[in-house]
């Protein structure tokens, strides 16, 4: 198999549902959002905005309103910092989703090779519906109603260690067509 760190960290990165208390270095907290900012985007429209809620009544008050669509609120709470992806339809209604999402993958990315872990909370509603938790989310960051919110990424030190196991290669991938198996 090749080898290399980008791979290694693709490979090794968990999610992290606790953390410990000690803050993260803002060195550290700017090098995660450089790599936020250098994902690929479509036309290179480049609609995120990125904001880090260190603020202990606000990152309470982001969680209580994650636990309404999640249990794993709780290291929300608990993480020294928390980065919001949220990104402007605007710029590229079509894919919005999509660039919200690979930006927030490449800060998972760059935390985990800087020895921090993070988790993904999911708060983007695709309704956008009136009452949501996106909609909250946006009234407690003062986020402009026409930004969207794709995810937070608690950020802290571990608490602990997970591994975890995948499907082979040879269960998921196909060849051609759908259904047309590599022999193992």
């Amino acid at each position: 198999m090749i080898e290399n760190e980008v791979l290694r960290a693709i490979r090794e990165r968990r999610s992290i549902l606790r953390f410990r208390s000690d803050p993260v270095d803002d060195g550290k907290i700017n090098a995660i959002l450089e790599a936020g900012r250098w994902a690929p985007s479509s036309g290179n429209s480049q609609p995120w905005e990125f904001i880090v809620v260190k603020d202990a009544d606000k990152r309470q008050r982001i969680s209580d309103l994650a636990g309404r669509i999640t249990v794993a609120r709780k290291g929300i709470e608990g993480a020294p910092a928390v980065i919001v992806t949220c990104v402007d339809p605007e710029k590229d209604s079509s894919h919005f989703v999509e660039d919200g999402a690979v930006a927030t993958q490449n800060m998972a990315l760059a935390a985990h090779s800087l020895g921090l872990a993070s988790y993904w909370v999911g708060i983007y509603d695709r309704e956008n519906m009136k009452g949501s938790v996106e909609e909250a989310v946006k009234e407690v960051l003062s986020i402009p109603k026409e930004y969207r919110v794709i995810a937070f990424l608690p950020i802290g030190q571990p608490l602990y260690n997970m591994q975890k196991d995948r499907k082979k290669l040879t269960e998921i991938t196909h060849h051609d067509k759908f259904g047309n198996k590599p022999e193992a």
